[in-house]
């Protein structure tokens, strides 16, 4: 069966949230040794390298997932529910217990965002999809 176009669509935003983050990584990593960078971020090498690491572990993680959901995986397709389900609840905590506009408007498109990748992962032509693997 083809791929469904919504999930193409997610597998692109997450291939781009991917290739940012692992860039991220490398320039942290590059940067980590420049007094600038250590005086603006108040953070040591040591912590500059450790960011830049996990940068990189976590862009690679986030590639892999894209790949396998992309491929029909339902165990991939399983985990950006949990992380998405996560960031609705984060959310919504951030919402109810900062009472500011910014917390509010930020709540509020998580959870758009959280919904329609749910919808996606779980409309009649995606369960067709990852059944179909």
């Amino acid at each position: 069966m083809k791929r469904p176009g919504v999930i193409t669509f997610i597998g692109v935003i997450m291939l781009l949230q991917a290739t940012l983050t692992l860039v991220g990584g490398i320039v942290v990593l590059a940067l980590s040794t420049q007094d600038r960078i250590m005086e603006q971020t108040s953070l040591s090498t040591s912590e500059l390298v450790t960011s830049g690491v996990v940068s990189l572990i976590i862009g690679g993680i986030v590639l892999l997932v894209t790949l396998a959901l992309l491929g029909g995986n339902k165990g991939a397709r399983l985990l950006v529910t949990i992380v998405q389900i996560l960031a609705v609840a984060v959310a919504s905590w951030s919402m109810f217990t900062h009472h500011s506009s910014a917390f509010l408007f930020q709540g509020l498109i998580t959870t758009a965002i959280a919904i329609f990748v749910l919808w996606a992962l779980y409309n009649e032509r995606s369960d067709a999809y990852f059944d179909a693997k």
